[in-house]
C-alpha cells in the first residue's frame, strides 16, 4: 500500500483555503434570481412557482454545501496543526541532550 505525504503546512492552508471558499459562497449571489415580468397569465404563474421552488432547493443545497466546505476546511486545517504539533514534541524529545 502507498501513502500520499502531505506538508503539514499544506494541510492547514488547505483548511484555510476552504474555509475562505465556504465564506465567499455565504457572500456572493446565489445564482437563482425571480422572474420578473411574469403574471397569471397562461401558464406564466406556473413558472413563476417552478423558479420559486427551484431557489428554495438551491438556497438548501448550496447550504448544506457551505456547511461541509466549512467543515472540512476546519478539519483538515486542525489535523495540519495537531500533527505538526506532535512531530514537533516527537523530535524535541528524542533530540539528544
Amino acid at each position: 500500500m502507498s501513502y500520499y505525504q502531505v506538508p503539514f503546512e499544506q494541510l492547514v492552508e488547505l483548511g484555510t483555503d476552504l474555509e475562505s471558499l465556504a465564506t465567499s459562497l455565504e457572500e456572493d449571489d446565489r445564482g437563482a434570481q425571480d422572474v420578473h415580468g411574469l403574471g397569471s397569465v397562461g401558464n406564466q404563474g406556473d413558472v413563476q412557482n417552478a423558479v420559486s421552488d427551484f431557489r428554495d432547493e438551491w438556497k438548501t443545497s448550496l447550504l448544506e454545501l457551505e456547511n461541509n466546505i466549512s467543515s472540512w476546511g476546519g478539519l483538515t486545517k486542525g489535523i495540519g496543526r495537531l500533527v505538526a504539533e506532535w512531530d514537533a514534541q516527537t523530535a524535541a524529545a528524542l533530540r539528544p541532550r
